[in-house]
C-alpha cells in the first residue's frame, strides 16, 4: 500500500512499524468505536470518568483504524504520535487534536498516577464530541461503509 509520506518518516524514526494488514480489522475497530460512543450516550452524564472512559477507548479504536488501514503499527511509545498524526489525517482542528492529545495525557494521568483531580463532566463530553466526529471522518478515509 502507498503510505503518506508522514507515515513512511514515522516507520524511517522508529515510532511506527510497517505491517501486514489484517483482514476486516479496519471495519472491527471503526465497530468498536461506534460501541463505545453507543454504551458512552447511554451513561448517566454524572459518571464522567466512566463517560470519559469510554470515549477515549472509542477514540483509539479510530486510530487503531487508521494506521491498520495504512498498514502501520506503533512501537513502544507511539500512542501519541499515532493519536497526533490521526487526527491530521482526518482534519480535526488544531484546538480539537489538541484537546485530544490533552486527553491521551489525562486518561494516562487518571488510570496509572491519582484519581485527582476528576475527571469533568465537561472534559468528558467534549472527548465524546471528538468521537461523535472522528467516526465519519474514518469511515471515509479508509473507504468502510457505516456498520
Amino acid at each position: 500500500m502507498a503510505r503518506p509520506t508522514e507515515y513512511e518518516n514515522l516507520i524511517r524514526t522508529g515510532a511506527f512499524a510497517a505491517v501486514q494488514p489484517t483482514a476486516g480489522a479496519v471495519a472491527g475497530f471503526l465497530a468498536h468505536a461506534e460501541d463505545y460512543l453507543a454504551v458512552a450516550n447511554t451513561i448517566d452524564s454524572s459518571r464522567s470518568m466512566q463517560v470519559f472512559t469510554l470515549a477515549y477507548e472509542g477514540t483509539y479504536q479510530v486510530v487503531q483504524a487508521v494506521l491498520e488501514h495504512y498498514e502501520v503499527r506503533t512501537k513502544d511509545a507511539g500512542r501519541n504520535a499515532a493519536i497526533l498524526r490521526v487526527c491530521a489525517d482526518l482534519k480535526l482542528s488544531s484546538q480539537e487534536t489538541q484537546k485530544l492529545a490533552a486527553a491521551h495525557a489525562r486518561r494516562n494521568g487518571t488510570a496509572y498516577q491519582s484519581p485527582f483531580p476528576p475527571i469533568s463532566k465537561a472534559e468528558a463530553a467534549l472527548l465524546v464530541f471528538i468521537l461523535r466526529k472522528l467516526i465519519p471522518s474514518a469511515r471515509a478515509l479508509t473507504g468502510q461503509t457505516s456498520a
